[in-house]
């Protein structure tokens, strides 16, 4: 009778904190949203499928020359098929001719560093800056947004970006997780430490 009390304790040292309680609580949330998905079952769809508009792409180029015509836009690559082509400085093409005023991305034309996203720098390509197996990309003629390598910013020639730029996002994440788990954790040492 004793072994089976001693093994019942930690279960209710665990209900006893809440856990699972909170525990419950998640998964009532996680599954409780998709329960309207079952309320649908067997009802035909009076609904015609959506039309697909087709895809907007910026004219193609090959220098910040072709792009002057277009006012706040720059020769970059396209990040859905890697063309050089006019995009805005969000790496969106014009719509309507227009593009937002926002900040500039990587090897987006500027007049200034305010023109340009954190991490970047507005200044002229050169040898010292140019990211190694990428080729001079543009005149050299042209202020470009370019990372800030003395600020530890370098080009991730993969994304297309600075790298440095998504690792307080990362960190962020991090922080956020072990903040979920510290509570659980806690709980099971204190069960585990109260038994020994």
């Amino acid at each position: 009778m004793f072994v089976q009390q001693h093994k019942m304790q930690p279960l209710k040292r665990f209900t006893q904190c809440g856990s699972l309680t909170m525990l419950f609580g998640v998964f009532i949330i996680l599954f409780g949203v998709s329960s309207t998905a079952l309320t649908t079952f067997g009802k035909t769809n009076n609904q015609p499928p959506p039309t697909q508009t087709p895809t907007v792409k910026g004219r193609e180029c090959s220098t910040h020359e072709d792009c002057s015509a277009i006012e706040r836009t720059s020769c970059v690559r396209d990040p859905n098929d890697y063309k050089l082509r006019c995009l805005c400085g969000d790496d969106s093409p014009p719509a309507n001719g227009l593009c937002p005023d926002v900040l500039k991305g990587l090897r987006h034309k500027c007049n200034n560093n305010n023109d340009c996203e954190d991490g970047m720098v507005c200044q002229f390509e050169n040898n010292n800056n140019r990211t190694i197996g990428v080729s001079k990309f543009m005149s050299s003629k042209i202020k470009q947004c370019l990372c800030d390598n003395d600020n530890g910013y370098v080009e991730d020639i993969l994304h297309d970006i600075c790298n440095g730029a998504n690792d307080s996002y990362l960190v962020n994440i991090l922080v956020y997780v072990c903040s979920l788990m510290t509570p659980f954790a806690f709980s099971a040492f204190m069960a585990i430490k109260k038994n020994f």
